[in-house]
């Protein structure tokens, strides 16, 4: 047990006395996060992978996994490096292979139920424009992709689940978050935000259930868009560029798109609705009207806090489509006039409004999941904090 044990050396921490005891899954859950017993008052935190039951050891400030797999021996109620040899004992014993059973069970169900009807529809027509459509459900990626996707699905996941922690938690230091991403008028805005935080959850939660592996479609595509999805479908598929399909990345581009949706068939969750007024990227922060933007640990951050004190360009929403319509008719609904409104008065306008500034940030899906990223940050920071407190005190 102690060569296991200096083998999960950085991963392993000392169990506090007020930790809450083992579940039947030999799991102890403790403000969201899964702990397991690696040896007698040692534990290390787990985090599931795409595969179902499987965990691995994690440090808080990893996004996922990426520590060795662990195993629970249902006799010790101990978690190990090697999977436990099953029981034997007198009598008939079946060898099931109650995975394989389960997963055989789960393919039979998909194919008699598929989740939407709209293959080869205008949608997937205009996906193919971009590249070859070469996958259409989760069973149609290899099974190293469908582990990369399921591993940023989690972690989309958590991004809000973290959000939501730290909004409910009302941190101090949250205020400054707010302000980079929503302006001096973000309390204006404060429960849109938090509305869509949870909406997200839901819809992240959604996409990795039963009805969510057959809207996941690959595309080999030419443009640079890791994801994509078109708002008025219905059926609310995923768009991937094979290309860009790396752990650690695909988080974002997802939760993005997640936050597009409205109603889904099949899900019952409801998505925020939200638009593109304006993407956010640090690389073209030079176009905006800033001296220098601010380091953070989420870079999309300085360059939406210029964005939102007035240093918004035409130059820097021209460096991503030349197609304004939706920031256009925004602002022209914001100010009660028509919609022949010309793009540079429109970003004079934005500019000169703080409250139309935290209103179109906070209904704009990059500045959302943005926000929700840098909000995680916070939270897993403090978290961790507490933690060490927590076994100091101990």
């Amino acid at each position: 047990m102690s060569a296991q044990v200096k083998t999960l050396e950085r991963y392993s921490l000392r169990a506090p006395a007020n930790l809450p005891a083992a579940n039947a899954q030999g799991l102890r859950v403790y403000k969201n996060r899964k702990y397991v017993d690696i040896a007698p008052g040692e534990i290390v935190l787990v985090r599931e992978t795409g595969t179902v039951g499987e965990y691995r050891a994690s440090l808080v400030s990893e996004s996922a996994a990426l520590g060795p797999a662990l195993f629970l021996d249902p006799r010790s109620k101990i978690w190990t490096l090697e999977r436990p040899q099953p029981l034997t004992g007198p009598g008939k014993v079946i060898d099931i292979d109650i995975d394989e059973l389960i997963g055989e069970l789960r393919r039979e169900h998909a194919q008699k139920n598929r989740v939407h009807t709209g293959s080869d529809d205008s949608f997937e027509y205009t996906a193919a424009q971009e590249g070859a459509l070469v996958a259409r459900g989760l069973k149609q990626f290899s099974p190293e992709q469908v582990a990369i996707i399921r591993s940023e699905l989690k972690a989309v996941e958590n991004i809000f689940a973290d959000a939501s922690h730290a909004i409910g938690l009302k941190y101090r230091d949250a205020d400054a978050v707010y302000e980079s991403f929503f302006g001096t008028g973000h309390l204006n805005v404060a429960q849109r935000f938090s509305d869509s935080v949870a909406r997200g959850l839901a819809v992240s939660r959604e996409y990795q259930g039963v009805w969510g592996g057959e809207k996941f479609l690959g595309v080999d595509a030419h443009s640079n868009s890791a994801a994509w999805m078109y708002k008025s479908d219905f059926h609310g598929r995923l768009f991937i560029n094979r290309k860009y399909m790396q752990r650690g990345t695909l988080s974002l581009s997802l939760g993005h798109e997640m936050l597009h949706t409205n109603r889904i068939d099949r899900f019952q969750a409801i998505g925020p609705n939200a638009a593109d007024y304006f993407y956010l990227d640090g690389r073209l922060g030079r176009l905006l009207i800033w001296d220098s933007l601010a380091a953070y640990d989420v870079p999309e951050r300085g360059v939406s806090e210029a964005i939102m004190r007035g240093g918004l360009t035409v130059d820097y929403l021209n460096a991503f489509s030349h197609d304004h319509d939706a920031f256009l008719f925004a602002v022209s609904d914001y100010l009660g006039i028509g919609d022949d409104l010309q793009l540079q008065a429109a970003v004079d306008a934005f500019n000169a409004s703080p409250p139309l500034r935290a209103q179109l940030a906070v209904n704009n899906a990059d500045s959302l999941i943005c926000a929700a990223k840098a909000l995680q940050v916070l939270h897993q920071n403090k978290s961790e904090y507490s933690w060490l407190d927590s076994l100091i005190e101990d």
